[in-house]
């Protein structure tokens, strides 16, 4: 396991190469700009894009457009409160993953992950 898998805050500086869907679960892929690494963080809870996109369950139609206007930023801050929520900041924008389990989360709320 990558130490960025337990702690997301070591993502900072790292850019959105990618957004999709893998099986039920929406996801982004950020690669380190200094390694070439590549992770992947999987969203299977409630989360929110903004400006823009204040509330997305997992299935919902605009997970992908929402997710693709993060496309090429560059993540300038993490914050995360435990059993709340995990949130990265992206050059004027605000992805925010809840860690609160909604019903139609099948594991962890989020996870960081090999692309």
């Amino acid at each position: 396991m990558e130490p960025e898998e337990l702690r997301p805050r070591l993502l900072k500086g790292w850019r959105i190469v990618e957004a999709g869907r893998r099986q039920a679960w929406p996801f982004v892929g950020l690669a380190d700009p200094q390694s070439g690494r590549e992770v992947r963080l999987y969203i299977d809870s409630t989360f929110s894009v903004l400006p823009g996109w204040p509330e997305l369950r997992q299935h919902d139609d605009a997970v992908m457009p929402a997710l693709d206007e993060l496309n090429g930023l560059t993540v300038t801050g993490v914050r995360r409160a435990p059993d709340d929520f995990l949130a990265f900041e992206l050059e004027g924008f605000v992805l925010t993953v809840s860690e609160i389990p909604n019903a139609l989360t099948s594991g962890s709320p989020w996870s960081i992950g090999h692309a």
